[in-house]
C-alpha cells in the first residue's frame, strides 16, 4: 500500500484578516524590544510534598494549582531567600483558593527541612536539594447563611436569573464562596453605573463566621453617589489622527444620563480602527456642579505603515509565498490601504501555468455614514487550481459593515466577478453580478479559544450569471456552541453549517458558487474541497450541504491540551441536503499549547472508509481552535 499524506506548515510574520493554518519555518522583522534573558545566579532546587486533609476529594488539586512551590518545582529557586519568599507566598495564594471555595477555618503548614516557613529569615542556610512539605486541612465546607444588600440597584434579568452567575448563587444555603461575594459586588455597582450613577462604589462588607453552624453570614453596603450626564468630552492629542475625526467615531453624547456600556462601545469603535496599540476613555473624578461628567480620550498610536512576509509548504502544494503592505492611516482618518500577494504550488509541478496566484488590494473607510460603520472597497485577481477544477478570476466588489451591538454586526455589499472555470466539462466563463448580506451573533467568550456561549453566522447571497442567464440565491448558515466542564478543564464544542443554492442548475453554476467538503476548516483528513458529487466519474459540486463536527477539549496542565475529533459531510445535488448522499467522516486527535497568543494547535487526521486515491493522515497547524 501506498502511504499518501498531507503535511501543510506554513509562515506567516502579521496576522491577516482571514484565518491561516500555520507554523512558522521563516519570519522577517523582528521584536520592538530585545527579550529579558534571566538567570538564577545561586540555584537552591528543592523537593516538595503535598499532605492535604479534607472531605472533598477535588481540594488537593486544587491546593497545587494554587501553590507556586508546586508550579515552579522544575526549576531551582532564586537562592535559599527565593525559596523562602515563595513559600511564604504560597500561604496567601492557598488560603485565597480555599476562600474561594468555600473553606474558612483551614490550617496550612508549610515546613522548610521541619521548619516552618514564617519563622526562617532570608538569610537562612538551606541544604541541596531542601525537603519542603505542605500539610493543608481545608477544615469545613462553608455555606451561606444570612444574606443582604444595603442599598441595592435593580439587577437587569441575566444578573438574576442566569444560572451560575453571582447573584444566583449569592443564596442561603449556597456553599459560601469569596468569588461570589466580590463578584456580587461587583454586580451590583456596575448595576447603579448602568442607571446613571458613574460614582458608585461598595461602602462597606460585614462578613460574619459561624464555625458551629459552618455558616457565612453577609452584608454588603453600597453608596450609589449622584446621577449624572455626560460632559464635555476632550481628545488629548493624538499623533498623525484628527482629534474631531476620534471624537466622531467614539460618538459620546453630551447631555444623556451617563451608562457605561455607550463608554464601552465607544472604546471598542476606537480600537478597531487599527490605528491605535491603545485606546481609553477616562471618567473625570469628580462630577460637575451642573451634574454632567467630563470625559478624556487618550489614544497610544501605532506606525502607519506595516508589511509581512510568509511561506508555506506542503506535501501536496508545493511550497508557496505570500505578502502584503499596509497603510492604517491614509489621511489622518484611519482610511486603511492593503495591498496582498501570494504564490504557491513551486515544485508540486513543473508548469508554472498550474500555480496558484492571488493578488488583491483593500480599502477600508471608518466612520462612513455612521460612527459604527465600515465601507470597504476591494479587487483581485486570481488562480486556484484544486483537484476537482481549475479557477481563474477577476473580482470587484464594494459594501458597508456594521457594528449594531457588541455581540452583533451586519455587512451588505455588491460584487462583480469574472471567472474562468476549467473541469471535466470543459472552459466555461461565468460573469456575476452578486449582493451578499450577512449577519453574525457573536455570544463566545473567547475568539480564539471559546469555553462557553455560542456563535451563529448567516449569509445570503442573491446573483445573477449574465452568460448562462441564471438567477439563484446562495445560502450559508453556521452554528457554533460551547460547554464548559469541570471549571473549563474539559471543553465540549460543536459546530454545523448548511448551506443551499437555490435556483439555477448545476452546469450553468460556477462552482465556486457550489458546495464542497474537505480541508481544515471543513472535514479533517481530506485535501481541500474535494468531497463532492460523483457524476459519470467525475467531482462536481453539490447544490447543497451539511457539516457536523464535535471536539472534546481536555487541558492537561496550564499550558497543554488535547483534543478529539470527529467531522462529517455531506453534499447533495438537491436544494436541501439528503442523507442519501455520500456521507464523508473524518476523525482524529490533537494537542494544543496554551500560550499568550491563544492556543497554538496540531491536528492530525484520518478519512474514515478511505479510498485509495485519499490522503492516510493529515495534519493541521495553526493559532486557534479548529473552530
Amino acid at each position: 500500500m501506498r502511504l499518501r499524506y498531507s503535511i501543510a506548515v506554513a509562515a506567516i510574520l502579521l496576522v491577516t484578516s482571514s484565518p491561516v493554518w500555520a507554523f512558522d519555518i521563516f519570519r522577517l522583522g523582528g521584536s520592538s524590544k530585545d527579550e529579558d534573558v534571566q538567570t538564577v545566579l545561586d540555584p537552591q532546587t528543592y523537593q516538595v510534598e503535598f499532605d492535604v486533609s479534607s472531605a472533598d476529594e477535588n481540594i488537593p488539586d486544587q491546593i497545587r494549582r494554587a501553590s507556586t512551590l508546586w508550579s515552579s518545582r522544575s526549576e531551582p529557586a532564586s537562592g535559599a531567600a527565593g525559596l523562602i519568599s515563595t513559600a511564604q507566598g504560597d500561604y496567601r495564594s492557598i488560603l485565597a483558593r480555599l476562600y474561594n471555595l468555600g473553606y474558612y477555618a483551614p490550617a496550612i503548614s508549610i515546613l522548610i527541612e521541619g521548619t516552618e516557613a514564617t519563622d526562617l529569615g532570608l538569610t537562612t542556610d538551606l541544604p541541596e536539594p531542601a525537603s519542603v512539605v505542605v500539610r493543608v486541612d481545608s477544615g469545613p465546607r462553608f455555606r451561606f447563611g444570612t444574606l443582604d444588600i444595603a442599598n441595592p440597584p435593580r439587577f437587569n434579568r441575566d444578573e438574576r436569573e442566569d444560572e451560575g452567575s453571582p447573584l444566583d448563587l449569592f443564596k442561603t444555603g449556597r456553599v459560601a464562596r469569596a468569588d461570589i461575594i466580590t463578584g456580587v459586588e461587583a454586580v451590583s455597582v456596575n448595576a447603579w453605573r448602568r442607571a446613571g450613577h458613574p460614582k458608585a462604589a461598595l461602602d462597606g462588607r460585614e462578613v460574619t463566621a459561624d464555625h458551629a453552624r459552618s455558616t457565612l453570614d453577609v452584608t454588603i453596603r453600597l453608596d450609589p453617589g449622584r446621577q449624572a450626564r455626560f460632559g464635555t468630552v476632550n481628545v488629548q492629542p493624538a499623533q498623525d489622527v484628527d482629534a474631531d475625526f476620534i471624537a466622531y467615531i467614539a460618538d459620546l453624547p453630551e447631555g444623556r444620563v451617563f451608562d457605561p456600556r455607550i463608554v464601552e462601545a465607544s472604546v471598542e469603535r476606537l480600537n478597531a480602527l487599527r490605528v491605535f496599540r491603545a485606546a481609553r476613555i477616562e471618567e473625570a473624578e469628580q462630577i460637575s456642579p451642573d451634574g454632567t461628567l467630563p470625559l478624556t480620550i487618550e489614544t497610544l498610536p501605532r506606525k502607519p505603515r506595516r508589511f509581512g512576509v510568509g511561506a508555506t509548504l506542503s506535501s501536496l502544494e508545493g511550497l508557496g509565498l505570500e505578502g502584503f503592505w499596509l497603510h492604517r492611516n491614509l489621511s489622518r482618518r484611519a482610511e486603511r490601504l492593503r495591498f496582498d500577494a501570494g504564490i504557491s504550488g513551486i515544485g508540486a509541478t513543473d508548469n508554472p501555468e498550474n500555480y496558484d496566484y492571488s493578488l488583491g488590494v483593500t480599502f477600508t473607510r471608518p466612520g462612513s455614514f455612521r460612527p459604527d460603520t465600515d465601507l470597504i472597497a476591494r479587487a483581485e485577481v486570481s488562480q486556484e487550481v484544486f483537484d476537482t477544477y481549475t479557477e481563474r478570476a477577476a473580482e470587484i466588489g464594494v459594501g458597508l459593515t456594521r457594528q449594531f451591538l457588541p455581540e452583533l454586526d451586519g455587512s451588505v455589499g455588491l460584487e462583480v466577478s469574472y471567472s474562468e472555470i476549467e473541469d471535466d466539462r470543459g472552459t466555461r466563463d461565468f460573469l456575476t453580478f452578486a449582493l451578499p448580506v450577512s449577519v453574525t451573533y457573536d455570544r463566545r467568550n473567547d475568539d480564539l479559544d471559546p469555553t462557553r456561549g455560542y456563535y451563529l453566522q448567516g449569509t445570503v447571497t442573491p446573483f445573477q450569471e449574465l452568460e448562462f442567464d441564471t438567477t439563484a440565491v446562495r445560502a450559508v448558515a453556521e452554528g457554533r456552541v460551547y460547554f464548559e466542564v469541570d471549571d473549563d478543564r474539559t471543553v465540549l464544542a460543536f459546530r454545523g453549517l448548511l448551506g443551499s443554492v437555490l435556483g439555477g442548475t448545476l452546469s450553468d453554476i460556477s462552482p465556486g458558487e457550489l458546495f464542497f467538503t474537505g480541508g481544515g476548516g471543513s472535514i479533517r483528513g481530506f485535501d481541500f474541497r474535494s468531497n463532492g458529487l460523483e457524476i459519470d466519474g467525475d467531482t462536481v459540486g453539490g447544490r447543497s450541504k451539511l457539516e457536523l463536527g464535535a471536539e472534546v477539549r481536555q487541558r492537561i496542565t496550564s499550558r497543554i491540551g488535547v483534543v478529539g475529533f470527529v467531522d462529517s459531510g455531506v453534499v447533495s445535488s438537491d436544494t436541501f441536503p439528503s442523507m442519501d448522499g455520500d456521507l464523508r467522516l473524518g476523525a482524529g486527535a490533537g494537542l494544543r499549547y496554551y500560550s499568550g497568543l491563544g492556543p497554538l494547535r496540531l491536528d492530525i487526521a484520518t478519512p474514515i472508509d478511505r479510498r485509495s486515491d485519499e490522503p492516510v493522515v493529515a495534519l493541521y497547524i495553526g493559532i486557534g481552535q479548529a473552530f
